[in-house]
């Protein structure tokens, strides 16, 4: 057994050796790429999938979101909830905020004539709370972000004014810019009307639809305190959402709504399973094509040395051996370019990405290189390359030793 792999491998060392160095080159070149194209693929949309979640949890969701009931419009004795949460170890931030959808007007010309509005969601927030939990003050993209005291002003996002690139600019205000007077219309009838302080961009569109007051200038629309449409809550882990929400509910939150981002990410969770199935559908098409080349390298090479086959044969080699000798060829291609490939990707276009994302609709985008994404790329393009080898070298060593020397 032990001298049958000596002699393929011989076969085979002697094979690579004496072979066209062109095509030698041009077949590893070609695993190189089909190797990068694994993992470079798998690695984009990664990359794509998690700008979206990092969205959401940064500036919609934060790690985990406190609800009322399903019967109450409001989480009472907010102060009582917010003191359960932060006395939890690992709690990074909270912040509570008055939701609601409310209509929101831009008279341009201040004449009554040629009004813009629409309904928007408008969201209170704490602002010393909400700097610790979410993003969008970061995102301000023309003037500035709410004060603490402020009464009479108002931040919107790009997709609600109308401009800085807005993609949604005909159901829009189309041009509110910062200093412009906007009216809103609560849902419990009240009008008041603000100064714009500050627009942002976030990336996201459903953020980018929202504008925000502060929360005592909600409170005054509303009418109350102490109370809340949702308390949204960052941990210093993402992924382990679950095992705070078991916490909350040990700690007395046993009649609240709480859910983890992910239970809240709807049609966004449709879009990230998507493109896992992209990736996965070009994945196995790019590990096919990988077989195909190298089944058509071994069948030339198999072609030319039908008669030398023949002649090992005929003084009694074995044909596993030769098979055998054959498959470590597609091996050596397979190793050789992912080795090459995996340097490539890891030195090379995994820094380049990191300095310069791609600017996506979701966000700044880079590659997520993961380990499992680089063993399951590592694993099937051997598979692909092993397979790719052994059918055409099983077809030539099969033939009878009078076909293989004399056709």
């Amino acid at each position: 057994m032990i001298r049958d792999i000596e002699i393929a491998y011989f076969l085979a060392f002697r094979s690579i050796r004496r072979g066209n160095k062109g095509t030698l080159a041009m077949t590893i070149l070609i695993m190189i790429l089909a190797f990068i194209n694994l993992v470079f693929v798998a690695s984009i949309f990664l990359g794509i999938v998690h700008a979206i979640n990092v969205q959401s949890i940064n500036n919609i969701f934060g790690n985990i979101v406190i609800e009322p009931e399903k019967d109450k419009t409001y989480l009472e004795q907010v102060s009582q909830i917010e003191n359960i949460v932060k006395d939890v170890p690992g709690v990074v931030g909270l912040s509570a905020h008055y939701v609601g959808n409310s209509i929101i007007s831009y008279d341009a010309n201040n004449d009554g004539e040629d009004v813009k509005s629409g309904s928007w969601v408008v969201k209170s927030v704490n602002i010393e709370d909400e700097i610790k939990t979410t993003e969008i003050f970061k995102s301000i993209i023309d003037g500035e972000y709410l004060a603490s005291l402020d009464r009479d002003k108002i931040v919107l996002g790009k997709d609600i004014s109308g401009t800085h690139g807005s993609a949604f600019k005909n159901s829009s205000l189309e041009g509110v810019e910062v200093g412009d007077d906007v009216t809103v219309k609560f849902n419990n009838g009240l009008i008041r009307k603000y100064q714009v302080k500050g627009i942002f961009s976030t990336k996201s569109n459903q953020v980018d639809q929202m504008a925000f007051l502060t929360e005592k200038e909600m409170e005054s629309v509303l009418g109350v305190s102490n109370r809340a449409s949702e308390v949204i809550v960052k941990i210093s882990e993402t992924g382990r959402e679950q095992e705070y929400i078991a916490e909350f509910r040990k700690a007395g939150l046993l009649k609240e709504d709480i859910k983890s981002w992910e239970e809240l990410m709807g049609l966004t969770a449709s879009v990230s399973k998507s493109f896992s199935m992209i990736s996965i559908i070009l994945g196995i098409i790019g590990t096919i094509v990988a077989g195909v080349t190298i089944f058509i390298v071994i069948f030339v090479s198999v072609v030319n040395k039908k008669r030398q086959i023949g002649i090992l044969k005929a003084i009694g080699m074995k044909e596993s051996t030769i098979v055998f000798s054959f498959v470590l060829q597609a091996l050596f291609y397979a190793v050789a370019g992912i080795g090459l490939g995996l340097l490539i990707m890891l030195y090379i276009v995994t820094p380049f990405f990191i300095s310069h994302p791609l600017d996506f609709p979701v966000g700044w985008v880079s590659l997520d290189i993961t380990r499992t994404n680089l063993i399951i790329s590592t694993v099937s393009l051997i598979v692909a390359s092993l397979v790719g080898g052994l059918i055409p070298a099983w077809r030539g060593a099969s033939e009878s030793i009078l076909e293989a020397i004399w056709g």
